[in-house]
């Protein structure tokens, strides 16, 4: 690879990294609370899930989409698979997770597949109970 052509892939690699927004934490829960870490952990396996079936299809995300998430994430099973009956996206929780899958660049065909499985919508029920018991 010519030096040029290297140093253009090399700064548009960490241009994308730059981008992925960091995972928020819950303002409502202390951030040494084990509950925002779980939630963090439970967004995550969405996302390492997402690369995993991108790659199975020969797909890539549009940046890094792991950015800043825990190993042990990595290891924790999320079922992202679209289901038949589900809610809409609504406003709220709900939309933010999904504007936040878009935003760390899983593409939009796959984060509406996400948008309907368990995995989605079991975190959107875990953040729920975690702040409801605050």
């Amino acid at each position: 690879m010519s030096r040029p052509l290297f140093l253009g892939a090399t700064l548009t690699l960490f241009a994308a990294c730059a981008q992925t927004p960091a995972i928020a934490p819950q303002p409502e829960l202390p951030l040494d609370d084990p509950r925002q870490q779980a939630l963090v952990i439970s967004e995550c396996a969405i996302y390492f899930a997402a690369v995993q079936q991108l790659e199975s299809e020969g797909r890539s995300a549009n940046g890094n989409p792991t950015r800043d998430c825990p190993d042990e994430a990595r290891g924790r099973a999320a079922d992202i698979n679209p289901r038949v009956s589900v809610p809409p996206v609504s406003e709220g929780y709900p939309q933010t997770l999904y504007n936040r899958m878009i935003a760390r660049g899983i593409p939009t065909d796959l984060a509406d597949d996400i948008a309907k499985s368990q995995a989605f919508w079991n975190l959107v029920a875990q953040r729920d109970s975690a702040l409801g018991t605050f």
